[in-house]
């Protein structure tokens, strides 16, 4: 059963958080979450989640809790679900918790993200979830955005 919820990463769950990766052949699709974490402190804007199913760290998020200074947007930074739990619909569970999140988040009135133009299966499951791609390139990666209903 898939009941996904996401949790602040806190210096209790950050080695599992740091533990988690993506199958060999996506490891050029995603940043490590070392990586992500280290963003997360440079950046105020963000806030760093385990995507938890039930009481386990499936995955990892890092997005925006207020607007991004340098385009006043919310971003959805990093995404990553650990190779062992992929293929069991935890993505799209996941995307859909951080979007509603999000979307409670003030202000929020458009969810922004981006990736590598080889990664076919991110653009396919962010589609799935109403993000559109925009025609923009934010170095060198496909950005989408979602509007988010009733706000626009």
């Amino acid at each position: 059963m898939i009941q996904i919820s996401l949790r602040p990463i806190t210096e209790q769950n950050r080695d599992e958080c740091i533990s988690l990766k993506p199958r060999q052949d996506q490891m050029g699709f995603v940043a490590s979450n070392l990586d992500s974490l280290e963003k997360a402190v440079e950046e105020p804007s963000t806030g760093a989640f385990g995507i938890y199913n039930e009481d386990t760290m499936v995955g990892f998020t890092l997005f925006d809790v207020t607007p991004y200074e340098d385009d006043d947007c919310f971003w959805i930074v990093r995404f990553m679900i650990d190779e062992h739990h992929q293929g069991r619909g935890l993505g799209k569970a996941a995307l859909g918790q951080i979007i509603t999140t999000m979307s409670h988040i003030e202000g929020c009135s458009k969810i922004r993200t981006s990736h590598v133009p080889d990664n076919q299966v991110v653009n396919k499951l962010y589609k799935s979830c109403g993000f559109q791609e925009t025609g923009d390139l934010v170095d060198g990666e496909i950005v989408l955005d979602l509007v988010i209903e009733g706000t626009a």
